[in-house]
């Protein structure tokens, strides 16, 4: 297997005007002799990839560029608004102004848009990189770059651009204001081109965070589970009952939660209004506007909830004759490891990737059933379990799951409103289980 940046050497710059070849897309994980090279190169490729995305040059060339096309945007409707408008103005004055907003045309604007196509065309094939890169190796100990984003905030250029956007649009209801006056309404071209310029950087790195976010949570989801199989290897000798009263602990429910958030803010608006009742107003609208967005909200997440449940009992009625007679099973939704469709290695791993689908889970004697409603069916010895964890959730809308490790560093994560009442059912079993 060999890439672009093996042993850590970025390829030698041919000529100023062109870019350093980006790396080769990854083979497949067993391409590599050993997982520490393969490890070796992810961290390479990604880190040249990283460094290219946020390079300060390409940044400064596109905004360069995009100043070149916003110039030329308010010059020309500028330059023809002005010479139609101007008392001593002919019809020679207007063909003299066109002519000239023809050539600022081409000559700056056309090759500025010609070098932002190549740099967009060049970020999509370097995104595509990224993802394929980034999914080579997703285990507990594999690094990925926090480049994008830290402590659960985008990168400074998405809220750059989110300030210009939002000064475009004033500027362009000020425009809009001033309709009387045509050379105002000539810089609604410009302040378009900026908005667009801007949304454009929002969207992307809106992606890149997004999706830099997501590959965190999968690596950090394999450090949980790497996490309790350590602990369920020492504590090995605990019995199934004491697990299942661990089970039945206290726990605060998420909207004690939020009345603790909201509780400071609703006792210090009521002070405001007892202490300047002459501002209340403002408040009374702020409050009307907040309860508005509530009323709106509200049904819809309860609608998304329904859904949910309709689907999962959907699942559970056509798929109970799948099962034996009696057999208690439980609709449960799985495909929740991985954001994208990925190869399997082996027929367990394959129900914990690729999207979430619905289905129905029983444990029987000896032996964990799953049944999909696309006609998938899986039936695991728990000889091959070494433990369960049942991982509450802190969103009140998000119901619990219970991640089944494999004896052969495998996992399966499902998810389903009563968790519980399956981690009770395999504790039962024999089945060590513990709770995130």
């Amino acid at each position: 297997m060999t890439t672009n940046t093996t042993n850590g050497h970025s390829p030698t710059r041919t000529s100023f005007f062109r870019a350093t070849p980006l790396p080769e897309p990854p083979g497949a994980p067993d391409s590599w002799p050993d997982r520490s090279s393969r490890l070796q190169d992810q961290a390479n490729a990604l880190g040249m990839l990283v460094r290219e995305d946020l390079s300060r040059g390409r940044a400064l060339v596109f905004l360069l560029c995009a100043g070149v096309v916003t110039l030329v945007a308010g010059l020309v409707p500028a330059m023809v608004i002005d010479a139609a408008d101007s008392e001593s103005s002919d019809t020679t004055d207007v063909a003299v102004a066109v002519v000239l907003a023809a050539v600022l045309l081409a000559v700056l604007a056309v090759p500025a848009l010609l070098v932002l196509g190549a740099l967009r065309k060049r970020s999509a094939r370097r995104f595509e990189l990224l993802r394929q890169w980034a999914a080579v190796d997703r285990g507990h100990d594999a690094d990925f770059p926090t480049s994008y984003g830290a402590e659960g905030y985008p990168h400074g250029r998405f809220f750059y651009s989110a300030l210009m956007l939002v000064l475009a649009l004033i500027l362009a209801v000020a425009a809009l204001a001033g309709m009387s006056d045509p050379s105002v309404l000539g810089l609604l071209p410009c302040l378009v081109v900026v908005g667009l310029f801007a949304l454009s950087t929002i969207r992307k790195y809106g992606a890149r965070y997004g999706w830099a976010e997501r590959e965190r949570v999968i690596r950090a989801r394999a450090r949980r589970r790497e996490l309790y199989r350590t602990q369920l290897s020492q504590a090995a000798s605990t019995r199934a009952e004491s697990a299942k009263t661990y089970l039945s602990g206290m726990r605060i429910h998420p909207a004690l939660l939020y009345a603790a958030l909201f509780a400071p803010a609703v006792i210090v608006t009521v002070v405001f209004v007892i202490a300047r009742p002459q501002d209340a107003s403002g408040l009374a609208v702020a409050g009307l506007l907040a309860l508005l967005v509530i009323v709106v909200g509200l049904p819809k997440a309860v609608r998304m909830r329904r859904r949910e449940r309709a689907e999962l009992d959907s699942a559970a009625t056509s798929l109970a004759p799948a099962f034996a007679d009696g057999a208690v099973h439980h609709p449960v939704r799985y495909g929740l490891g991985e954001p994208d469709d990925q190869a399997a290695g082996s027929s367990s791993v394959a129900w914990d990737l690729g999207p979430s689908r619905t289905g129905a889970l029983a444990v029987g004697t000896g032996v964990l059933l799953v049944r999909g409603t696309d006609g998938a069916a899986l039936d695991l010895p728990l000889a091959e379990v070494q433990g369960a964890v049942l991982v509450s959730s802190g969103v009140a809308w998000l119901p619990p799951s219970v991640d089944v490790l494999l004896r052969s560093g495998e996992a399966i994560e499902f998810r389903f409103p009563d968790a519980r009442a399956i981690t009770e059912a395999l504790a039962d079993a024999g089945v060590p289980v513990t709770t995130a």
